[in-house]
């Protein structure tokens, strides 16, 4: 299973958030106060993983120490609700969750985020690549009801359970379906499954 990273400049709050993990059975490897002890656990550690941590470390912000992790890690950036738009739309990997937070709440985005990237490796080991569409090739047929109404449940648990609004959302599943070169269906159907789980 991936690492788990908490890092907060309140060694209470990191205490505070390790606990829940630790009591949804989650594997924290390490706790720290700035962005460069962050690092450090980060780059001892293989398979890749989380970091959990504030919008601002005395060292760095978390903006910056997230350019800085490998391909492999993912960032939960908890901050206040007028914060959480400025980080949205950076690198791959940098999701948000806005305070108020309810322990339930981030023990479902941390299950989510480590779910689908798993379910994203599985997906990509398996997918084979598929030959470019010809200029003349008709365009693809228009969504189903039934293909939209899944997209706009995938959507709607994302929001509810990552406080995304219905563009992040769409643009979540939009990149991760292209990310692996599945449809936007697919990809709803499977974010679906691992969030109802």
């Amino acid at each position: 299973m991936r690492s788990i990273i908490v890092a907060f400049p309140d060694i209470a709050i990191t205490h505070k958030i390790r606990d829940i993990l630790l009591r949804s059975d989650f594997p924290v490897r390490g706790l720290a106060t700035n962005g460069s002890m962050a690092l450090r656990y980060i780059l001892s550690e293989d398979g890749g993983g989380l970091v959990i941590c504030g919008a601002q470390f005395p060292d760095m912000t978390a903006v910056q120490l997230q350019s800085l992790l490998p391909d492999d890690y993912d960032m939960l950036m908890i901050t206040s609700a007028g914060n959480v738009n400025f980080a949205f739309g950076q690198k791959e990997g940098l999701y948000t969750l806005a305070l108020p937070l309810h322990a339930q709440d981030l023990v479902s985005s941390v299950r989510m985020l480590l779910d689908t990237r798993q379910m994203y490796k599985d997906i990509s080991r398996s997918a084979v690549p598929k030959p470019k569409a010809a200029k003349d090739d008709p365009a693809p047929p228009k969504r189903g009801m039934e293909e939209q109404r899944t997209i706009d449940q995938a959507k709607a648990l994302l929001m509810n359970r990552n406080n995304m609004s219905e563009q992040e959302a769409h643009r979540f599943l939009q990149k991760k379906s292209m990310d692996n070169g599945s449809k936007l269906f697919d990809m709803a159907v499977k974010v679906l499954k691992s969030l109802e789980n």
